[in-house]
Order: structure tokens, then sequence, then C-alpha cells
């Protein structure tokens, strides 16, 4: 910890000759991305904390770090003795950190950098503060070996992977946008506008590029901006850098962008210069979370192939196991190599969670080869894996058990299942939010006095980031707002689980599709069909704590594992399959 009280004391060294009072450092980029390069995980610089979310606010007599119920127990050992407060974000006693910042910034100096806050929070923290300085990155100023930004080479998605041209997107996103203007009472009518544009998926996805700039995010760094008539689009070495915006040629009566995902510096730099802004959520947003036709196919045809993969790898697993050598690390290594041997393989989607024993209970561990835990033949691993390829993006976890259970593990165990299960065959009216439907996973936690300190799941891009919106499931409204109403064509996660610190964690993880069930004349009734193939470790399920339902859905899921993926294996693992998806009756 000696290197960030170090970095900590360097921080405040700086404030202090700045004028600032109150430093906010996110984990965030120019583009506001979940998951950043090592060039922009500045907490991890001055706390220590590897987390992909969270936020650090500096005084000179105090520091937090705001971290989620993914990372409570990991956080916790990764700041320990650093003199840094860890405050439990997600906790009902636990103020959310944009308020939290307001209360700590009122009548003082805030500072942070604007390029990579977006303008609805930088708005939010600085609305009780004396003044706010955004255009100074005082961690780039002490981390004198901070890793350069990486720009890859871009290429283009085939029509036959994407489905839809760029520029029949971009025809769409133009009526939406002249949708916004005309419904603004600040709007120029018939005048010029200008849409400006940060978001790396978004960029992604209404260009059809993809590009390797961020570890398993096929994305190139890049900004946009789209009128009626051209569409501007910076990347590296046309154009790409902080004052991408400040281009002279381009000029409009209306300035377009989405507040909550364009930078603070960029917003400022249009009102200051007295034009105004129609804040407008990015409606290429909306309309990739909807897959088309073509992606459709190509991703379940890349995930029936991926769950070929997490099978071999469940059948090396349990009958290796014990046998031979093998740790957190190594098996990582073995799945990723598995998915790498098809020529459909890019790169994995996310750094894999391979977690045994106590450790699965940090939903978002992360082994390296000095750390990583011995695998015996006891106990349970949790593998949360996935892959980027050339026809979709999967996202699958596993809970695998490889010795005898207690009776808490084996109750745990099968309550996830059940959860996955009634989540994956629920019924829902037309115009239904995740938030309506989480309750079909977390109802049987709930009856046992249990829950899971995290959402239920999330939308997943098509050979793009693994965690997408407008949609998840989740029981409660976020800071941001309700997540979007489940439109046919949405993808989305289904993944319950069960933590206890220094015991066990335990999440089960399909994707699934939303799709029409029926019609009557009380509406439209829509329900999910399974994308993920894979068998749920029977090993672990205790039939005393299913109805005779579940028992049905789980042997009717395990049915369709069954044939839906003999035809990828050889008949040695076919033959394992069937014992591994046998009745429970």
């Amino acid at each position: 910890m000696s290197d960030v009280k170090t970095r900590i004391s360097e921080l405040r060294k700086l404030m202090k000759e700045a004028g600032i009072d109150v430093y906010y450092i996110p984990m965030s980029d120019c583009h506001n991305s979940e998951y950043v390069a090592s060039h922009f995980k500045c907490i991890s610089f001055i706390s220590g904390f590897t987390g992909s979310a969270g936020h650090v606010i500096v005084t000179q007599d105090e520091a937090w770090l705001f971290a989620d119920g993914r990372y409570y127990i990991q956080a916790a050992n990764q700041i320990e003795g650093s003199g840094i407060t860890l405050m439990k974000w997600g906790r009902p006693e636990i103020p959310e950190p944009a308020d939290f910042l307001v209360e700590q910034a009122a009548g003082k100096v805030l500072g942070f950098d604007g390029s990579v806050v977006n303008a609805n929070f930088a708005k939010q923290i600085g609305r009780k503060a004396k003044k706010v300085v955004y255009d100074r990155d005082l961690i780039g100023e002490i981390w004198t070996d901070r890793p350069a930004q990486n720009f890859s080479e871009t290429w283009q998605m085939p029509l036959e992977a994407c489905g839809e041209t760029s520029e029949s997107k971009l025809a769409r996103i133009r009526k939406e946008l002249e949708k916004a203007i005309d419904d603004c009472s600040y709007g120029v009518k018939n005048g010029t506008y200008g849409y400006f544009l940060n978001s790396l998926d978004d960029i992604a996805w209404i260009f059809n590029i993809r590009a390797n700039d961020i570890p398993c995010n096929p994305v190139a760094y890049g900004f946009a901006v789209i009128s009626g008539g051209i569409a501007h689009l910076y990347t590296n070495g046309k154009g790409y850098g902080k004052d991408w915006y400040k281009d002279d040629s381009v000029e409009f009566d209306n300035i377009l962008m989405d507040l909550s995902r364009i930078s603070y510096d960029t917003y400022r730099y249009f009102t200051d210069k007295g034009q105004k802004i129609i804040d407008i959520k990015n409606p290429s947003t909306l309309m990739k979370g909807v897959k088309n036709e073509t992606e459709i196919v190509c991703l379940k045809e890349a995930l029936r192939r991926d769950s070929a993969v997490e099978i071999k790898f469940m059948k090396w697993l349990k009958e290796n196991v014990g046998k031979i050598e093998m740790d957190e690390d190594s098996v990582d290594k073995y799945l990723t190599g598995l998915r790498a041997e098809s020529d459909m393989f890019l790169d994995r989607s996310f750094g894999t969670i391979a977690a045994y024993k106590e450790n699965a209970a940090m939903m978002h561990y992360a082994a390296t080869p000095e750390t990583a835990k011995k695998i015996e033949a006891e106990g349970m691993l949790l593998v949360d894996s996935g892959a980027q390829y050339k026809d979709g993006t999967t996202d699958i976890t596993r809970t695998f058990v490889l010795g005898e259970l207690t009776e808490e593990e084996k109750k745990a165990f099968t309550l996830t299942a059940v959860s996955m299960l009634r989540l994956l065959n629920a019924k829902f009216i037309e115009g239904c939010r995740g938030e309506n439907v989480d309750i079909c996973a977390r109802e049987v936690m709930w009856k046992e006095g249990m829950d899971y300190k995290c959402g239920t799941g999330h939308g997943v891009g098509h050979i793009l980031n693994v965690h997408e919106g407008p949609h998840n499931i989740r029981w409660s409204i976020n800071a941001a707002g309700p997540s979007a109403v489940f439109k046919e064509g949405m993808v989305v996660t289904n993944e319950p689980g069960v933590y206890r610190e220094g015991k066990f964690g335990i999440r089960t993880e399909n994707e699934m599709i939303v799709v029409p069930y029926m019609e009557t004349e009380d509406g439209k009734f829509m329900q999910f069909e399974n994308l993920t193939f894979i068998p749920i470790d029977l090993d672990g399920i205790d039939t005393k704590y299913m109805t005779e339902e579940d028992k049905k859905l789980l042997n009717d899921y395990h049915k369709s594992v069954y044939e839906t993926e003999k035809c990828y294996l050889d008949k040695e693992t076919q033959e394992w399959l069937a014992e591994y998806t046998k009745s429970v009756f």
C-alpha cells in the first residue's frame, strides 16, 4: 500500500497547488466505456482497486472508494491499509456517489478530468460547488509510466454478419434526430443539425466497423458527427483526439447529444460558445439492442458452437480434476484454447472469471498466474466466460461440482438452477421491462431470505460489448432510470446466483432472446427463447428443493441441450452428455 499512499500524497499536493478541494476520479475513458484499456485505469493507479466499475473521491484529509455489490470483498482486500474508506455502494445506508460528491464539494472547488466524465454526471456533482475545474487530468500528471492508448486496425463488418448497411442505419437515425428537433421547443426549424456521438459501441454499430482498441471489446477509438447530409467519423490518424469537437468545418444551428454519454468537455465547448443543446438518447442504443434476422441467425450458431466448447470443457474438467495439476489460471487457458480452435474465434468477450471455492464469492474475481488457486477434487469451481466470434458474442457461466457438497451448498446450487429456469420460462405481457420480470428469478431466493447483490441479466452486443443496454433485468430502478421495454429480438442474459463470503459462489447463466408468445383479446404476450445449451451440473442438484414443475423445467431444458448439441460432439462426448442431461424424476 506504500505506492498507493505515495500517489495519493502526490495527488493532494497537485490539488493544493491548483486550488482544488475535492477531486473526483471515475472508472471511465473519453467515451464513457464500461470496460477501459490500461491507459484509462486511473482508479487502479490511485487506489489499487482493479474492478471494472467504481468512483474515487479525494480531499486533503480523506479518500473514498465507491464499489458496488459485485466488488465488496475484492475492494476491501485491495484497498486495505491504504487509508481509503470503502463505500459499499448499493447498501441502504450508503449514499449515491453523485449525492456524496455534491455534499463534499458544496461551497468548495471541485476538480475532475472533463474528458472522462459524462455531461449529466458532471452537471449534477458540480451544482453546489463554488467552482468546477474540469480541464486538469491530475492523475495523468503524476502517472509517469502511464500505458499508451492502443490503436488497432479497423475492419468492416460484412453484410452477411450484420444484416444492415451503414447507410440504412444512418437514415433511420436521421429520422429520429429530425423528430427530436421538431419536438424541442427551442430547436431551429429547418435549420442544420449536428448529432455528436462518442460512445464506441454505438459508433461501431452505426458504421459497421470493428477493431481491437479495448481488450475483449471489438471497438475502435473514435468520435462521430452525423448531420442531415453527411457523417463525420474521427478515428486514429483522422482527427481523433480530445479536441475532436473543435473541427472548424462543423457548424450547426442545432446541437444534439446524449448528455448521459457525451463527455463534459464536449458539452462545455458548445455551451460556452452560447449554443443550445438538445439532449437526446442515442437512437442507435435501442436500435442495436434489437437484433435483426441476420444477427439472430448468426448469434444462434455462435452460441450452439460455443455451448459445445463448454460441454467439452466440463467433461475434461470433471474427468481430470484431482488427477492432473490444474489451477484457476490454467483452466481459463484450457477453455480459451478450446474456443480458439475455431476459425471463427476473435477474442474473449471479457476476462474469464475462473473462481474456485471461496474465491467465487467475489463476483468479478480475476486470477493471475501468481495468485491462481490450485483446484482439487472437492468443492465447486465457477467459470464465467465468453467469446467474440465472427458471428456473435457469447457470455456463459456454469458452476461445476468437483466433490462432495455441504447441505448449504446443495441448497444454494439447486435454488440457483431453479431461479434461472423459472425466468427462462416466464411469460409476460408486451410493455414489460426487466424490473417486471426479475421476480421470476429472485422469488425462490427471497422466500428463503436470500438475495444476490447484482442484477439478474444484461443485454449482449452483436460482435460488440458483452454488456449492452438499453434493457436489463434487475428488481430495482437505478440512478439512470428504468430499463427499456422488452422488444422482440432483444438478447439478454439470465444469471442468478448465491455468494457466501469465505465459503463459495454459485452462478448459472444462459443467454436468451425475447420472442412472441401469443396474442389474445387481452393483448400481446412475450416470452424468452433459450440460446445457451450447456448442462446444469446434476451433481449439485438436490430435488427436495424443487417442485414437480421445477423438475420438469430442468428435464425439458436438458433434453433440449442434448438434442441441440449432439451433432457438434463426437460419440464419446455424446454418451457423456447423455448422462449429464438425464431425467431427475
